[in-house]
């Protein structure tokens, strides 16, 4: 049985884990549409403006490591068990940037 309260908290910190990112991000691209020629900008196109706002703000990296750490050191410690998450994720985006299909 879960606590309310704590149940509460978690929503919120799962609101906060994606708003948070995608308000930094949407800041940086501005930055950088305003830094590299205003309406000239690669930047300035919406639908570059989208894409780059999606892929920057992925979260796989921070609920992979939620994941690990629940584990609690039960297949070894925490910080060793990312490596292959991230080795295996950074595989994942050089194939798909290749054409190839990822599962």
């Amino acid at each position: 049985m879960v606590q309310p309260e704590i149940f509460l908290v978690a929503i919120e910190m799962g609101i906060v884990l994606h708003l948070f990112p995608l308000a930094v991000n949407a800041f940086a691209i501005q930055c950088l549409s305003t830094v590299t020629g205003g309406g000239q900008s690669v930047f300035a196109k919406k639908e570059n403006a989208n894409a780059a706002l999606l892929v920057a703000s992925q979260k796989t990296l921070p609920v992979m490591v939620a994941v690990v750490e629940q584990l609690g050191g039960a297949f070894g410690e925490s910080g060793l068990r990312v490596l292959p998450c991230v080795a295996s994720r950074l595989i994942q985006k050089d194939a798909a940037s290749n054409g190839l299909k990822v599962a």
